[in-house]
C-alpha cells in the first residue's frame, strides 16, 4: 500500500519501467514498479484526488524556466511539474521541452562536456532568451538536477551572464508555501516557517 516517491526522474525511471525490464519474472519488482511516483507525479496525483491548500500558496515573482527532463519525458506521464507548479499564484512559467545535453555522467567528464554543451545549446539559448525577456529574473527548474546544472553552464557560456542556481520544481511549491526562501545564490531552508492556515 506505501507509494515510493523519487525526486529525480533517473530514478523513478529505473523502478517503474527498466527494473522490470531486466527482471521482468520478478514478481517484488513488478510491485515495486507499480508503487514507484515521481515527486511531481506524486503531488498532482494529491491533488487531483484530495486537493492542495490553494490558500497556503504565496505568488512567486521571478520567471520559471521549466525544463522537462529527458527521463520525465520517457516515463510518459505527462509534463507533471508543469502541472504542479500551476497552482503557485502569478507565476510565470516558460517550458523547454529539450535534451540538455547532460547524458549522465558523460556530459561530467572533461573529454566530452565542451560536446555535451554543444549537444545543449538550442536549450541554452532557449533558456538565455527567455532569462533576458525576464529583464534578468529567470530561474532555472528541471527535475533532473545534473540537467538543470547543464542548462545553467550552457547559459553563462553564451552570455557570461551570472545565473542563479537552478532548483527542483518542488523547491519551487516550498517557496510559494512559504517553507523555504529562494534567492539568486542560494535556497535557504531555514525561512520562517508559514503561518497556520484556517
Amino acid at each position: 500500500g506505501y507509494r515510493v516517491v523519487s525526486l529525480v526522474p533517473s530514478c523513478s525511471l529505473m523502478l517503474k519501467h527498466e527494473w522490470p525490464l531486466l527482471l521482468p519474472d520478478n514478481k517484488d519488482v513488478g510491485k515495486l514498479a507499480s508503487h514507484t511516483m515521481d515527486i511531481s507525479e506524486y503531488v498532482v496525483d494529491i491533488a487531483s484526488k484530495e486537493g492542495l491548500c490553494v490558500a497556503g500558496l504565496r505568488p512567486l515573482a521571478p520567471t520559471i524556466i521549466l525544463h522537462h527532463a529527458c527521463h520525465s519525458r520517457a516515463q510518459n506521464m505527462g509534463f507533471k511539474a508543469k502541472e504542479m507548479l500551476q497552482a503557485i499564484p502569478q507565476l510565470k512559467v516558460a517550458t523547454i521541452e529539450r535534451c540538455s545535453g547532460h547524458g549522465g555522467s558523460w556530459g561530467c567528464k572533461a573529454s566530452s562536456h565542451a560536446t555535451a554543451l554543444k549537444v545543449g545549446q538550442p536549450v541554452a539559448k532557449q533558456a538565455s532568451n527567455i532569462h533576458a525577456k525576464s529583464k534578468m529574473t529567470g530561474i532555472v527548474s528541471s527535475e533532473c538536477p545534473l540537467a538543470g546544472m547543464h542548462v545553467k553552464q550552457g547559459m553563462h557560456a553564451l552570455t557570461a551572464a551570472a545565473i542563479p542556481p537552478p532548483v527542483h520544481p518542488i523547491q519551487l511549491l516550498a517557496a510559494a508555501y512559504g517553507f523555504i526562501t529562494l534567492t539568486t545564490t542560494t535556497i535557504n531552508s531555514s525561512a520562517a516557517p508559514a503561518p497556520p492556515l484556517p
